[in-house]
C-alpha cells in the first residue's frame, strides 16, 4: 500500500520513500489523524507537543503513550520526558520487535520482509554517504595475546563488570526469524545474551521490556556467546552507556548485509585481525564453519579472505591446533570517543 497520509516525509527519512511494505508498517504502528498531528509535534514534551498540534494535552498524552508502549517513540536518556521519533530504520524495527508484545504477526514478516528483500538502495546511499558504523566488532578477549595491547573499550568482559547496571532483552533479530518461521539451527544460547549498561539499561528495565543483571551474570552470558561461536557487537564509540549484541549469521540483520547484500561498512571492525600459521593447520575446516563473515576458506590449505575479516576471534577461540592468531592492526585511537 502507498504511505500513509501524513508520514511521507517519515518514510523518506527511514530510507523507503516509495516501499509499499514500509507503507503496510506504517499503517500498522500509526493508528490516524491523531497520530499524524502529535508526531507532528516532535521532538519535545508533551506540553511543547500539545503546542504544535491543536490537541488538547490529555489526547497528546494518550497518544504518546500508546506510541511508546509499541516502541515507535524514544525517549532520550537526559531528558525522560521529552519524545522523538525513530530516525533510523533498525532502531524502529528492534524497539517496536522488543517493546509491542502484542504486535499482529503481520509486522513481524513485513519487517522480514523489508531487511531481505527492499535493502539494496539504502545501503548503496550508505556507502555514497560514507555513513560511520554505528557498531563495532570486539574480539573475544582470551584470543588476544599478551604482547598486542587490550583495552577496557576491547573487551566485553570490563565493559560489563565494570557497569553500575546491566539488562538483557531477547535479539530482535532472532525475534524476527523465529516469529517467521526460522531458527532452526541457531547456535545462540536460550538465554538472552544480547545486553546493555547503565541508561540503556535503566530504559530497558524501567519499561520491563527485559531482565536485570548481575555483573557477575552478565560475564557468564558473555562466555555462553563465546561457546556457541556469536560475535560481539558493540556501540561504535567510547561511552559508559553502552550495548552489546552477540551476532550470527543465520539470523541477525548486519550480517545479513554484509555477507549477502556486500554492504561491508555495516560493522567497524575491531583493531585486530586473524593470521592463520600453516605449519599448524590441519585443515579441519573449524574456523570456516564457524566463522560468521565468511572470511576463511578451506581447500588444500587455510586462507583468509582479509578484507572480510573482522577480528572477532572467533575463528581463534575454535582452533584445536592453535594455528590462528588475532594480530593488532589498528592503534587505540582507531576507536572515536563521542
Amino acid at each position: 500500500m502507498p504511505i500513509p497520509e501524513g508520514f511521507e516525509d517519515y518514510a523518506a527519512l527511514l530510507g523507503f520513500p516509495k516501499s509499499e511494505t514500509m507503507g503496510r508498517i506504517l499503517e500498522i504502528l500509526f493508528d490516524g489523524e491523531d497520530d499524524v498531528k502529535v508526531t507532528s509535534g516532535m521532538p519535545g514534551t508533551i506540553s511543547v507537543i500539545t503546542e504544535k498540534c491543536g490537541l488538547s494535552e490529555e489526547k497528546v498524552r494518550e497518544v504518546v503513550d500508546r506510541l511508546f508502549s509499541r516502541g515507535i517513540l524514544i525517549r532520550t536518556m537526559r531528558k525522560t520526558n521529552y519524545y522523538r521519533l525513530f530516525s533510523v530504520m533498525i532502531e524502529l524495527r528492534d524497539s517496536t520487535v522488543i517493546y509491542w508484545k502484542d504486535a499482529p504477526q503481520e509486522l513481524y514478516e513485513l519487517w522480514q520482509q523489508l531487511l531481505l528483500k527492499e535493502m539494496g538502495p539504502l545501503l548503496t546511499t550508505m556507502k555514497e554517504m560514507k555513513i560511520k558504523p554505528m557498531v563495532r566488532v570486539i574480539p573475544v578477549e582470551e584470543t588476544i595475546d599478551s604482547q598486542n595491547m587490550i583495552l577496557d573499550v576491547d573487551s566485553a568482559k570490563k565493559i560489563f563488570s565494570n557497569a553500575e547496571l546491566v539488562s538483557a532483552v531477547p535479539c530482535a533479530c532472532r525475534t524476527l526469524v523465529e516469529r517467521t518461521g526460522g531458527m532452526e539451527n541457531c547456535p545462540a544460547p536460550e538465554k538472552a545474551v544480547c545486553m546493555q549498561t547503565n541508561a540503556f539499561a535503566k530504559q530497558i528495565i524501567d519499561r520491563g521490556a527485559g531482565e536485570q543483571l548481575t555483573n557477575e551474570e552478565a560475564l557468564k552470558r558473555i562466555v555462553e556467546a563465546e561457546q556457541a561461536g556469536l560475535v560481539h557487537v558493540v556501540r561504535n564509540n567510547i561511552n559508559e552507556d553502552m550495548f552489546m549484541c552477540n551476532c550470527c549469521s543465520c539470523c541477525c540483520a548486519g550480517l545479513h548485509f554484509i555477507n549477502v547484500l556486500d554492504c561491508k561498512d555495516m560493522y567497524a571492525p575491531s583493531r585486530f585481525k586473524a593470521e592463520i600459521n600453516l605449519d599448524d593447520c590441519n585443515t579441519c575446516g573449524i574456523c570456516e564453519e564457524k566463522c560468521q563473515f565468511n572470511a576463511i576458506v578451506v581447500d588444500d590449505e587455510t586462507s583468509i579472505i582479509e578484507d572480510s575479516c573482522y577480528g572477532c576471534g572467533v575463528c581463534v577461540a575454535n582452533c584445536p591446533e592453535g594455528a590462528l592468531s588475532l594480530e593488532e592492526i589498528r592503534p587505540k585511537e582507531f576507536i572515536k570517543v563521542s
